[in-house]
């Protein structure tokens, strides 16, 4: 099917009935986008090595509201420069077509919106645990079908989709297939948030896949302020899946009906540094890696090191952040992550991991973003080294 949804046909006729109104609305939209510079290398024992550099970007385009319409047109790009190998395993091109560039039409959708409520009906992105955009590279994943927010008063947010078709990160075509498996009659999500109080919020989300498997998460917040300065964090996830249809793989690394996660972090924070202790265990055979579409949001998660991964994993992840005092120059962060996973189910991949970044802001605009990870397996498969920079300006 093509990327361009018939809903927008459908909604023509109402924007040509007044075209001043129109005309105003467009005139006055809001353009927004960003330029990027990426290169990605990754490094094997074994001599499998990948490379390639990127430049692309994203540029998108909103209308002003008209009658409580709005409308939304976004387009992501990235073109290999330079040298490459391998570039297909990089993930930053059109895998579809043997590593070409990638333009995908990311966001074409008709939104209303009116008190706090927001229907899209359309292509768009998403932000929810087991679909999102994953932004690890510069092409997004993205969504076709319909999405209802709906934030009314008293500190409750509720979120309703229903998603026909979607496009991964390495393809311009929408299709019935999420990174688990096909999706003949779609999935619906249904999502809750709800701030107790300025400390606590709970969430809860529930994925209904009829072919696949469902999936319901619960995740709970906890930040206790010791002062103006200084704060102890505290989350808890619990992730399960189940009833597999016809096209579910239990043993799929990205997801399948036997997901039964649960995760924990603690932190103690300031303004410029944080440190904390992560843990997961999975006591399923089915992994999350990407769960229906993007990066599935489990607390044991690095730049490639989880605990997402199949096979009863059993994750550790100290974690570390310090901000650079700010000079003329911008600012910096570094961070550190030393992450200790071990399987309880023999097919499954023991490892420590160890992985820091360096993320200098020019300033508002401008940033340059180097992240380094070694995999250092412990049952003979081959050691890996994955560099990632990221140079972006944003307008």
């Amino acid at each position: 099917m093509s990327a361009h949804p018939i809903w927008l046909l459908l909604f023509l006729p109402l924007l040509l009935t007044a075209q001043p109104t129109l005309d105003e609305a467009l005139s006055q939209g809001d353009v927004r986008g960003n330029v990027k510079l990426f290169y990605y290398g990754i490094e094997r024992d074994s001599g499998e090595d990948a490379y390639a550099t990127s430049l692309g970007g994203h540029l998108q385009y909103t209308t002003k509201n008209w009658n409580e319409l709005y409308a939304r047109v976004g387009f992501h790009t990235s073109n290999p420069v330079g040298s490459n190998k391998n570039k297909m395993a990089t993930g930053l091109f059109n895998n579809d077509r043997d590593g070409d560039a990638l333009t995908a039409l990311s966001s074409a959708f008709i939104g209303y919106r009116r008190n706090q409520r927001v229907l899209k009906v359309g292509n768009f992105r998403l932000n929810t645990p087991m679909m999102n955009d994953d932004t690890t590279r510069i092409v997004p994943w993205s969504y076709q079908g319909v999405a209802f927010t709906s934030t009314p008063r008293g500190g409750l947010r509720l979120q309703l989709n229903h998603i026909i078709q979607m496009r991964k990160n390495t393809s311009d075509d929408y299709k019935k297939e999420s990174a688990s498996g096909v999706i003949e009659d779609g999935i619906t999500m249904l999502g809750l948030h709800y701030d107790l109080s300025g400390e606590l919020s709970l969430f809860s989300f529930y994925y209904y896949a009829p072919e696949l498997y469902d999936t319901f998460i619960a995740q709970a917040d906890y930040k206790y302020p010791f002062d103006e300065e200084y704060f102890f964090c505290f989350g808890a996830q619990y992730f399960k899946s189940g009833n597999g249809g016809e096209n579910v793989d239990t043993e799929s690394r990205n997801g399948g009906d036997d997901i039964d996660l649960i995760a924990l972090r603690t932190s103690f924070e300031a303004e410029q540094w944080e440190i904390g202790l992560n843990y997961s265990q999975n006591f399923g055979i089915s992994g999350i890696i990407k769960g229906y579409g993007g990066l599935s949001k489990v607390f044991t998660s690095s730049m490639i090191a989880n605990g997402r991964g199949n096979y009863q994993p059993e994750t550790w992840m100290l974690k570390g952040r310090y901000d650079l005092p700010a000079t003329s120059y911008g600012h910096s962060e570094l961070a550190l992550n030393l992450t200790h996973t071990r399987t309880k189910d023999s097919r499954g991949d023991d490892f420590n991991a160890y992985y820091t970044h360096l993320r200098h802001h020019l300033n508002i605009e401008t940033s340059l973003y180097i992240r380094y990870e070694l995999i250092d397996f412990k049952d003979g498969k081959s050691d890996t080294d994955f560099l990632r920079i990221i140079a972006s300006f944003d307008f």
